[in-house]
């Protein structure tokens, strides 16, 4: 243990936890990228013309396929694990300790005690991944739904409706979380947290944030860390990142909840959404918070791309 340092490697994801989960992300910013033209055509309209109309349908159900599958994967994966006697489903499993946790946690954040020794996953990561895999759950549910919807030319039912509202503000909620996942997990060095993609962290780092995990993994360390945290600027844009996207979110349910529900004459594949936003400068608005999103979601990609490059390309 002497030789160990900070800067020495633990293996955290393997590697078919890795690519799966660089899978799952790929399919969930192409669903985010091709679903916001089909809710909103006049704000994409540059897009719809880039790529056209036809072939983002296409790849927004190709992309809700990929969903479906990934997500089997990681309920076969999990009760694999759990009926081998592995530790993929219990680590992220909610529990009592979970509460005790997050007590602890509350005293740290007062001063009243040192970090609490969390597992492979703290209290805020489990509730994170439960609540992420609710939200694809009522996506994948909404889509199917849907889906099945547009294959009629007849004028769609206020359920059929009803449940496209219920996808479009789930997709828009997940948005923002999202966004904040990737900030709080992925942006923590220039240019990006490569554990995602190495599946490996540093033990400095570890050691910090799953002190519990490390020592049944490896057993006790004490090694310096210098948490470097983000930037004030990194936060800073994070900040106004959030107060965009939620105002995009408050307009798309002033646009669906609040809107009438529409009747007769609907050609379900196109026009069962409503893509007319209010005019002036509210419409304005919600037109550039739309495409920031957009540039985000764009980022995001080129992020994962980067990170897989570096995977294959540069060696251990």
């Amino acid at each position: 243990m002497s030789t160990l340092t900070s800067e020495s490697t633990i293996q955290r994801f393997n590697a078919s936890q890795v690519y799966v989960h660089g899978l799952l992300a790929a399919s969930i910013l192409l669903l985010w990228v091709t679903g916001l033209p089909i809710t909103f055509h006049e704000s994409f309209n540059w897009l719809i013309g880039l790529v056209g109309y036809g072939n983002i349908v296409l790849l927004h159900v190709a992309s809700g396929v990929v969903l479906i599958l990934t997500g089997l994967f990681y309920g076969v994966y999990g009760f694999l694990g759990w009926v081998q006697g592995q530790n993929s489903l219990k680590n992220v499993l909610p529990g009592p300790s979970d509460i005790t946790e997050a007590i602890e946690h509350l005293k740290y954040l007062a001063g009243r005690r040192g970090q609490p020794a969390s597992g492979k996953y703290t209290f805020l990561q489990k509730a994170e991944i439960w609540i992420i895999i609710f939200e694809t759950t009522v996506m994948i549910l909404t889509g199917v739904v849907l889906y099945a919807g547009t294959l009629g030319n007849a004028s769609p039912a206020p359920a059929f409706l009803i449940t496209r509202d219920i996808h479009a503000i789930v997709a828009v909620t997940m948005l923002v979380g999202v966004t904040f996942h990737l900030f709080m997990t992925h942006a923590k060095e220039w240019p990006l947290d490569r554990s995602m993609f190495t599946g490996k962290v540093t033990l400095g780092q570890a050691s910090e944030e799953w002190k519990g995990w490390v020592e049944t993994s490896v057993g006790y360390v004490d090694v310096a860390f210098e948490d470097e945290g983000h930037s004030t600027a990194l936060t800073t844009s994070l900040i106004l990142g959030m107060i965009v996207f939620g105002v995009v979110w408050v307009g798309v349910i002033l646009e669906y909840v609040l809107s009438p529900v529409p009747t007769g004459g609907l050609n379900v594949a196109q026009d069962v959404a409503p893509h007319a936003l209010p005019g002036g400068i509210i419409g304005t608005i919600y037109t550039i918070g739309l495409n920031v999103a957009m540039l985000v979601i764009f980022a995001a990609i080129a992020a994962l791309i980067y990170g897989f490059y570096e995977r294959w390309t540069v060696a251990e």
